[in-house]
């Protein structure tokens, strides 16, 4: 598809993309006249997001029908990359009557493509919905005799969404020097008009090979589980859809939290813990072909690690200063469809409440509420 999107933001914004991915709003920061410098609106069109991709397949092999799916668009990798080329999914399966096999690069399995939120800015819920594509090998195998139900188990890399690491280090070191990937276990139920499922996900990273000083050989790790669990319902005029995740280091998702470095004196090896992260969101749409109404809810709040932390690797989090208590965003959307052109609209109201944190990455206290307003206005030619 073809898409540009024409945004209108009422202050600046923690976001990706010359702002075309947007995640809260930036904390204030007050001139010598206290004035907010954040308080500034910003205009901005864009069409990185549009696609091409294609779905490719072959002979029997092994007994199982073979498939493949190639797709990129002009997001980039970085801002500094905007417009170029980049991978989105490489992912090649094997199909039997029961057990499926795929290879390569797809959706996280905490991504859940049957349930999703339906929003039309191209952050798809973030950050409230884990969201992130990773190199894996996966497993689905079908129970029962009518196969409604599906285990899934997966073996998952990291490339283009990773886990923040230390000054030095690439986004992939921490993980791949684990030398774990990360292992997920997923349970799903689907018919016609229901699905229900949930999983457990396990991440070790270890930051750094060395660490102190004089620096000796680290073998400290940042580890955790995470819990994720989801709901659709499907009606002839109404799709709801609801999840809920509670999970450690989840930065590579596209959430806020990380992981906190620990120094017990100046010099000394450096050990971590994984501070944990909340997140609730709904999503309903109406089910027509021409005219669909939309509206998402969501929230996520920031729930630390241990105390004594010295540093902070992640996303919204710091163990001194001002950080990230929670974020908070409604956002009513339309849409009208004709033929393979599609126009949209959305309102997306986001608030992020800011505040003293301790060195546990915690915001105690008093805390101020940020917000921002998008007005976005999409256009999408698919073919």
């Amino acid at each position: 598809f073809v898409r540009n999107d024409i945004m209108f933001d009422s202050r600046q914004l923690v976001s990706a993309r010359e702002g075309d991915l947007s995640l809260y709003p930036k904390d204030k920061s007050n001139d010598v006249n206290g004035k907010d410098i954040n308080a500034a609106p910003t205009f901005h069109m864009l069409a990185i997001t549009s696609r091409l991709g294609g779905t490719i397949t072959g002979p029997d092999a092994f007994g199982a029908k073979t498939s493949a799916i190639l797709e990129a668009e002009f997001f980039g990798n970085i801002d500094a990359d905007i417009n170029e080329f980049r991978l989105r999914h490489a992912w090649a399966k094997l199909d039997w009557p029961k057990t499926q096999l795929a290879f390569g690069q797809y959706w996280h399995p905490m991504f859940v493509t049957d349930c999703y939120p339906g929003v039309i800015d191209f952050n798809t819920g973030m950050p409230f919905q884990p969201f992130n594509r990773s190199p894996q090998v996966r497993l689905t195998q079908k129970l029962g005799t009518e196969g409604k139900t599906s285990f899934i188990l997966a073996a998952i890399s990291q490339r283009d969404f990773a886990s923040v690491a230390p000054s030095g280090y690439n986004a992939t070191d921490p993980l791949r020097n684990s030398a774990i990937p990360n292992l997920h276990a997923q349970l799903q139920y689907k018919d016609a008009h229901f699905l229900i499922g949930g999983g457990i996900d396990y991440k070790t990273i270890r930051p750094r090979l060395s660490s102190g000083t004089p620096a000796v050989v680290s073998k400290a790790k940042a580890d955790g589980f995470s819990l994720i669990g989801y709901m659709k319902i499907s009606t002839p005029g109404l799709t709801i859809k609801a999840e809920a995740v509670r999970g450690k280091n989840l930065t590579d998702h596209v959430m806020i939290g990380g992981y906190l470095g620990y120094t017990a004196a100046p010099g000394a090896v450096e050990t971590y813990h994984s501070t944990t992260t909340n997140s609730f969101w709904l999503d309903m749409s109406g089910t027509g072909k021409k005219i669909i109404p939309g509206i998402f809810a969501g929230f996520t709040n920031n729930a630390g690690a241990q105390d004594g932390a010295n540093a902070a690797y992640g996303r919204g989090i710091v163990v001194s200063g001002r950080g990230v208590k929670d974020v908070f965003r409604i956002s009513p959307r339309f849409e009208i469809i004709s033929g393979k052109f599609k126009l949209g609209t959305e309102i997306e109201y986001t608030s992020a409440h800011y505040g003293t944190v301790s060195n546990n990455a915690k915001v105690n206290g008093t805390t101020d509420n940020i917000s921002n307003t998008r007005l976005l206005f999409t256009t999408t030619f698919s073919f």
